[in-house]
């Protein structure tokens, strides 16, 4: 029989003798085959919130607690300074106690607290415990946020010094909840008149030793349940676990037991890995929507409350890293806590808080252009460089919608190399399969890219480690992962509890290894596509449309003040305007997954921009000028035509020119009118095209004509035999749980045709224009109303449409059947475009029932294809030779008015010979030229200070080469920026001609305007197609170039 002095080791126990010497003794041995699941229940049990606290550890963490003396008041929906509260709080506050309920939704409250700390307190850890059930920041006396609470995380505690003098905090509240105020449901609906209760407000002593037990027991705890059986340290774990548990009730808890049988359970964490074991970087973040279920202005807050607390967690644990994103969140807080932002300042020199991600906001990954998406990273990546000194090569995106095949190259082209994010772990149906891989772009670029085997708010518990290690899909090429962790979307962060979790976890016999970093530290081809959330391509329409329409307004104001530049010798960076566009690209503002004050929020930003850029709803360009004639803006670099007061005008490439001194274009005219109308069929005919459509709108024959033949010969019958196209069709839509986000595939099971015909009459007839005008009953709510416009310079139809919505949970798309056999189509994206299945032959190609394009899709064979064009949808789809856009949708939550009203919108349907890249000659544009035209309409402009100019900037040797963007330098005042595209897919050499006198240099750069390198300018003797100098540019296909245009001072 063993020594009964000596304790006695549970089964599979075999270490620690030396320690347990020192404890109290035992008089009764453990069985030695005891029951594993009582055992692991009483261990339970024994740190239970809710069970044997008057016996257990939990009931220990505290020993003493007195009432605080606490004010309160209101100060409505505003948020005011600290210095203002604190004059009016000591004056006008009203003392409240425990049950005091406050609100409503999103009001703002302050609380004033007073306590002394008895003598008897001093050297023991002292805690002020209050909890308001909402969000609140504690501030001290000098007007410094200390650290963030939220009771949903327990976030209640807030240390004190524990000296006998009066002491004084302050808590800025607000009555909201971390995670939104849906009422009954995460994602329904704002209650906007929730009332919050203050539960708790105290100080009191906690105990450390308790406290510091408590963690290992859950450490132990959680290894005991998920090891496996084959594991012997599972055993070890509640076996040891279970004898501390004896030896505490033995010696009554007693400090110098809690200490002892603390440092037994480090010996056993202590126990190391073999090699083999997968290696966590851990770095604290606290994702915090810009907006979401709360508005802008609650972020601003949030923003605060979060890194508060990870600050004050960095100053007790000197090993925890923290990571940051967001330019506008960084902003908003040095703006409104500039004392929280300094010491923010001061961890970064230290290198232990990394500013990640180089972005304005965490954009979504699909629906903003590429000029958008390079504004992102170039303004984000200046105030990343202003505020913390360097600019950050980690693109941070955890939680997007999914990711365009171009970011790589927008990323390489902003200074960054790697790549983060976690959303694909949410696709439906197919498990991606790599977590660590380099990820090529469509030109070619490649960026290391990494997506953590786990979430990005992860608690750093023994479960998610395993999982971590399970899930992680590339062992044997990589031996490391990274583990974001710290409560997140609402903010919040890490918590103590994840950090003393990672000190038991640094190499833990059983467990990855655990190990604190920065994303600095730890670091096939095509697009990565999400196999969920792919109705917000087209949920809350009119933000999309708003947000297209100023990508386009914001690019010829642009060109506007390029040209009085080059001219005048003045012209400003719109980076302001730009920037309040950007904060709508956040990804669940511009996808439409946010609430409805925040949809009101955002169309009042959107409103304003439109308001003080542009009048007429955007078609004229305000512009400060003497000349009051009419100036007419083409900011494309090509040749257009312009449709005014029933004239088509020719208008010279990238030129403002006077409106009188157009030239009118040299047309072939087919007859004296373009629609003839009969009983049951309208005929559309010029010279590109003839089409026969019914009483409802619908194409039943569309034959491209073929200019290389006369007759019939080599003519194209673009539609379907017996399925006519532009069909409206309307679809039940009801997902699984994320009602805007998603749309499930069975929805294509649900499909009725819309085509009751209201009324249909041609409303405009001549040689020049024609309009066929058709109202449609889609239900007893709503109506359609479509004009089909053909003009004779356009090879194509247009559909100007307008919706009244009032449905629920319903999908309106418009289909067209095409003459087509391809097992791909071919999508507009970001600088560039992809190719797609058709067909649905494996579960990866059956998941992209729905899928995001910009401005056109097509469907071609050799030498012939359709496309259709749009100036506003997203949603695609391309089912055999069925292509489908997406209209409305009409989800009801988190937004229960989503879509519901007015909708305005326009596409075309444009079949054509040769290639989408290359139409057959005769046709005056081809598919991405036609495309780029319909979103980026000819506007006026009413005033203009300067001579009329054109066509100053010239690329030849490519019609491929587009330049998309022409603006003044954010650096330079007397250099413009130019950025231009290879559109068509191929290699190409093109040459930039210079047309203007005050042109310097011309220098490559990247998107930050950072030159890159010196271009030689060569004189007109060089190559012999033109009389202007010129520099030569390389380009891969879908190549994104920025050139930098220095100008001699006037």
């Amino acid at each position: 029989m063993a020594d009964p002095v000596l304790l006695q080791s549970e089964p599979g126990e075999s270490s620690n003798r030396n320690v347990q010497q020192n404890c109290p003794s035992l008089f009764y041995k453990a069985a030695e085959f005891k029951n594993e699941r009582a055992t692991y229940e009483r261990v339970e049990k024994f740190i239970s919130r809710n069970h044997f606290t008057d016996c257990n550890l939990y009931g220990r963490l505290y020993d003493q607690c007195l009432p605080v003396t606490v004010k309160h008041l209101f100060f409505g929906e505003e948020k005011v300074p600290f210095s203002v509260a604190l004059e009016q709080l000591s004056s006008q506050g009203d003392l409240v106690v425990p049950g005091f309920s406050f609100g409503p939704t999103w009001t703002q409250h302050w609380f004033q607290i007073d306590f002394k700390v008895p003598k008897s307190w001093e050297g023991k850890e002292v805690v002020l415990r209050f909890n308001a059930e909402c969000e609140a920041l504690v501030w001290d006396v000098h007007g410094r946020p200390l650290v963030g609470l939220s009771s949903d995380v327990e976030r209640t505690d807030v240390k004190v010094p524990s000296d006998s003098s009066v002491s004084q905090y302050y808590v800025e509240a607000v009555a909201c909840s971390r995670n939104g105020d849906g009422e009954n449901g995460l994602i329904n609906p704002v209650k906007l008149d929730k009332t919050f209760k203050l539960q708790m407000a105290q100080i009191s002593v906690r105990n450390k030793l308790a406290y510091e037990l408590f963690m290992d027991f859950e450490i132990l705890l959680q290894m005991a349940n998920l090891l496996s059986k084959e594991n012997g340290r599972r055993y070890e774990a509640l076996y040891l676990a279970n004898d501390i548990i004896n030896h505490l009730v033995m010696a009554d808890f007693a400090d110098d037991v809690l200490l002892q049988s603390h440092r037994r359970a480090n010996t056993f964490f202590s126990q190391p890995n073999p090699r083999s074991q997968l290696t966590l970087y851990v770095v604290g973040n606290c994702h915090i929507d810009t907006a979401w279920l709360w508005r802008y202005r609650e972020t601003r807050q949030k923003c605060a409350r979060s890194w508060a607390s990870a600050v004050n967690l960095m100053k007790e644990y000197s090993e925890m890293t923290f990571a940051v994103s967001q330019a506008q969140q960084l902003l908003w807080t040095k703006e409104d806590y500039p004392l929280l932002f300094e010491e923010m300042q001061d961890l970064s020199g230290e290198g232990r808080l990394s500013g990640v991600g180089g972005a304005w906001v965490e954009f979504d990954g699909n629906l903003p252009n590429g000029e958008s998406m390079i504004r992102q990273l170039l303004y984000g990546q200046q105030e990343f460089y202003n505020l913390f000194g360097k600019y950050s090569r980690i693109f941070w995106l955890p939680d997007t919608f999914g990711y365009t095949a171009q970011l790589p190259q927008i990323m390489k082209h902003c200074g960054m190399d790697y790549f983060l994010t976690q959303k694909m772990s949410w696709s439906l149906v197919n498990k991606f399969p790599h977590h660590s891989f380099l990820w090529y772009g469509l030109d070619g670029s490649k960026v290391l890219a990494h997506f953590p085997p786990h979430h990005y708010v992860a608690q750093v518990t023994v479960k998610e480690c395993l999982e971590s290690a399970c899930n992680f899909t590339d062992r044997g090429r990589s031996g490391v992962a990274l583990m974001l962790y710290g409560h997140g979307d609402g903010g919040g962060g890490p918590d103590q509890n994840m950090l003393e979790r990672i000190k038991r976890l640094v190499d833990c016999d059983g467990v990855p290894r655990v190990i604190h970093g920065t994303p600095e530290d730890f670091f096939t081809r095509g697009e990565l596509y999400l196999e969920l959330h792919n109705g917000t391509y087209t949920t809350q329409a009119t933000i999309k449309k708003m947000n297209r329409l100023l990508e386009s307004i914001l690019h010829d104001q642009e060109f506007l003040q390029s040209l009085q530049l080059l001219e005048c010798g003045k012209g400003r960076a719109l980076s302001k305007e730009w920037k309040r566009l950007l904060l709508n690209q956040f990804h669940d503002v511009l996808p439409g997954t946010c609430i409805h004050e925040v949809v009101r929020d955002s169309l009042k930003i959107y409103t304003e921009l439109v308001e003080s850029l542009t009048e007429d709803a955007g078609n004229v360009l305000k512009f400060n000028g003497d000349d009051q004639k009419k100036w007419v803006v083409n900011s494309l670099n090509w040749e257009r035509t312009f449709f005014y007061n029933r004239t088509l005008l020719k208008v010279p490439p990238l030129s403002v020119w006077p409106l009188e001194d157009l030239e009118m274009l040299d047309i072939q005219l087919e007859g004296q009118s373009l629609i003839r109308a009969s009983e049951d069929f309208y005929i559309f005919s010029n010279a590109f095209f003839t089409a026969k459509l019914n009483k409802a709108a619908q194409i039943l024959s569309y034959v491209v004509k073929n200019f290389a033949y006369d007759g019939e010969l080599g003519n194209f019958e673009a539609v379907s035999e017996n399925s006519p196209s532009n069909s409206f069709v309307i679809f039940d839509d009801v997902p699984l749980f994320w009602d805007a986000w998603d749309v499930m595939d069975y929805h294509l099971e649900t499909k009725l045709e819309v085509k009751e015909v209201i009324s249909s009459d041609v409303a405009e007839n001549s040689a020049i224009f024609g309009q066929l005008s058709v109202e449609i009953k889609v239900s007893s709510g709503s109506s359609i109303k479509q004009k089909v416009i053909v003009r004779a310079d356009l090879p194509y139809l247009l559909f100007d449409v307008e919706v009244n919505w009032h449905e629920s949970h319903k999908f309106l798309k418009v289909e067209f059947p095409v003459n087509i056999n391809s097992s791909n189509a071919v999508y507009d994206i970001h600088y560039g475009h992809v190719s797609r299945p058709t067909h649905r032959n494996t579960t990866w190609d059956s998941a992209k029932f729905e899928v995001c394009g910009h401005k056109w899709m097509a469907l071609s064979e050799y030498s012939r294809g359709v496309a259709v064009l749009n100036d506003s949808k997203y949603g695609h789809a391309c089912d055999d030779n069925v292509m489908r856009l997406s209209l409305l949708r009409a989800s009801k939550c988190p937004d229960s008015t989503a879509d519901i009203g007015y909708h305005k919108f326009t596409y075309a349907f444009f079949p054509f010979l040769g290639t989408l890249q290359e139409s057959l000659s005769g046709f005056r544009t081809n598919v991405v030229k036609a495309a780029h035209e319909l979103n980026s309409p000819i506007r006026l402009v009413n005033s203009w200070p300067c001579s009329k100019i054109a066509d100053i900037f010239t690329v030849i040797g490519s019609e491929g080469v587009i330049l998309d963007t022409v603006k003044p330098s954010e650096q330079d005042s007397n250099a413009l920026v130019l950025r231009l595209f290879e559109s068509f897919g191929g290699g190409c050499q093109a040459r930039l001609l210079l047309k203007h006198g005050r042109v310097i240099s011309v220098d490559l750069a990247d998107g930050l305007e950072r030159t890159v390198q010196n271009l030689v300018i060569d004189p007109p003797i060089c190559h012999l197609t033109s009389n202007f100098d010129s520099v030569l540019l390389h380009f891969r296909a879908f190549e994104v170039k920025t050139l930098i245009v220095r100008l001699f001072e006037i």
